[in-house]
């Protein structure tokens, strides 16, 4: 790999775009019912990768998560012009779920056997199935909705009243949150975002561009 993005902010910039991706599709679904299937599969399959060799290997590989890192450039790059709100405020709020997390080793085994369970589940039908949602959505509502700091999801409240709407905000939330776990893992720090934002706006242009 071309040691222009093979930087240390290469695995940084990975699983933080996945954060990204995974907040901006939960916006998409609250406020018009509607979710890319094509960007949220290799999200949540990425939940259900408990053991990889590295960072790209979570996601299958790192043109999965294009979506994702175009929004750390738009975000970060084009100063409030640029900016979602919302966006900013669900990355924000899954990086310190995930800080609460990781001081809840009890919550954690509980997830890693219950995703076990989920991904022997999906052996046998699709990523995408509405059961496997749903497990993952209760996981969610049963052990990171307990912690501390909850997210508010806002839109259209008659989409969010839907119960497989909100099965799948969860289950993208939690994507996010797994995505926030690596990211932390790989290095990552709230910091970066405002001391290193070139660092990582150059690194995620050089992924999108191949170089």
């Amino acid at each position: 790999m071309n040691t222009t993005i093979k930087n240390k902010f290469y695995d940084i910039t990975l699983s933080l775009s996945g954060v990204f991706q995974s907040a901006q599709q939960v916006i998409n679904l609250a406020t018009t019912g509607k979710e890319d299937e094509r960007v949220i599969e290799p999200l949540i399959a990425s939940l259900l990768k408990l053991d990889s060799d590295s960072c790209e290997q979570v996601y299958g590989e790192r043109s999965n998560l294009r979506p994702g890192l175009r929004l750390i450039d738009a975000q970060l790059r084009n100063g409030a012009s640029g900016k979602s709100i919302n966006l900013g405020r669900y990355v924000a709020s899954l990086l310190n779920i995930e800080r609460h997390l990781s001081r809840s080793p009890e919550m954690q085994s509980i997830i890693a056997t219950r995703l076990v369970q989920i991904k022997r589940q999906a052996e046998s039908t699709s990523l995408l199935d509405q059961s496997i949602i749903h497990n993952i959505g209760e996981l969610y509502k049963e052990t990171i909705s307990t912690l501390p700091i909850r997210i508010q999801v806002v839109g259209d409240q008659k989409i969010l009243e839907n119960s497989e709407t909100q099965d799948k905000v969860r289950c993208l939330l939690f994507c996010g949150l797994r995505s926030a776990v690596l990211w932390r893992q790989m290095g990552g720090k709230r910091r970066q975002l405002l001391l290193n934002r070139k660092q990582l706006i150059n690194t995620a242009e050089n992924i999108l561009l191949g170089r």
